[in-house]
C-alpha cells in the first residue's frame, strides 16, 4: 500500500511509540491523530503496554484526581479507564504489536550505553529496523520516547535509528508538512468533547509536552494566543 510520510520520502515512516508518550492522555490523543492521518505507522510492544497500565495511576495521580494515593475503589476504576484507553490504541493500530525483540541475537545488538530498563525498548526499535530494510531503503525508524539519555540516542542514531522526543518528534512532523499535521491537531479538539477541548488547550498541551514550534505555528496560524498557563497534560 503506498504511502504519503513526509519524514521519509518514498518509503515509510515507522515509530516506535515508549510507554511514556502514549500515558500523557492529550499527548497520546495528538499522536494518534497524526497516525491516523497517515503521517507515520505506530508501534509498539507488550512490554510498553504493561508499562502503560502499571504507571497510568501515577498519570492520574500527578493530575490531581484523587490525590497522590488511589483508593482501592478509584485505582480499580482507573485501571478500567486505563484497559479502555489501551484497547482504543489497539484498535486504532491493529498491526502494532512488535515481536521478537527478546532473542538472544537481537538483545546482543543493543548498545551497552542504553539503560538495563530500557534494553527492551532499544530491541523493539531493531526488529523494527529489521523489518523496514527488508522492503524499502528509504524508510526510516523512530523510537518516540522521553527517555533519550537512557536509550543512548547517539549509539542507537549510528544503528540507524533515531531517538526523539515525542515534542520534537511532533515538531519534525509540522516542518514537513504542517498542511497535515493542521488537520489532525482540528481532529484532536472536534474529537475531545467530554469536557470540550478548545484549539488553546491543545497549543497549551504541545508546549507541556515539548512541541514549541508546533505551538507556535499554529497559534499564528490560527490567530490563537498561546496560553500563559500550561494546565493540560
Amino acid at each position: 500500500m503506498a504511502t504519503n510520510h513526509p519524514l521519509s520520502p518514498g518509503g515509510t515512516t515507522h515509530v516506535l511509540l515508549d510507554a511514556n508518550a502514549l500515558l500523557p492522555p492529550r499527548l497520546s490523543d495528538i499522536l494518534f491523530d497524526l497516525c491516523l492521518e497517515g503521517l507515520f505507522s505506530a508501534r509498539w510492544s507488550i512490554e510498553i503496554e504493561a508499562e502503560f497500565l502499571r504507571n497510568w495511576p501515577k498519570v492520574v495521580a500527578k493530575a490531581g484526581k484523587g490525590g497522590s494515593v488511589l483508593s482501592a475503589q478509584q485505582a480499580a476504576t482507573e485501571m478500567a479507564k486505563a484497559q479502555r484507553r489501551l484497547a482504543c490504541y489497539k484498535g486504532a493500530v491493529p498491526d502494532h504489536e512488535i515481536f521478537g525483540h527478546h532473542d538472544v541475537s537481537v538483545l546482543d545488538r543493543v548498545p551497552g550505553a542504553v539503560d538495563t530498563d530500557d534494553r527492551h525498548v532499544a530491541a523493539a526499535g531493531l526488529v523494527l529496523l529489521d523489518y523496514a530494510r527488508q522492503f524499502n531503503t528509504k524508510d526510516k525508524v523512530y523510537v518516540v520516547s522521553t527517555n533519550t539519555k537512557h536509550l543512548a540516542a547517539t549509539e542507537m542514531q549510528r544503528l540507524g535509528i533515531l531517538i526523539v522526543s515525542p515534542g520534537k518528534f511532533i515538531d519534525h512532523l509540522t516542518q514537513a508538512d504542517s498542511a497535515r499535521v493542521g488537520w489532525a491537531l482540528d481532529k484532536s479538539v472536534k474529537n475531545l468533547k467530554n469536557p470540550q477541548y478548545t484549539r488553546e488547550l491543545l497549543l497549551g498541551a504541545l508546549l507541556v509536552h515539548g512541541a514549541k514550534g508546533t505551538a507556535h505555528h499554529f497559534a499564528l496560524a490560527w490567530e490563537e494566543k498561546l496560553p500563559s498557563s500550561r494546565r493540560t497534560r
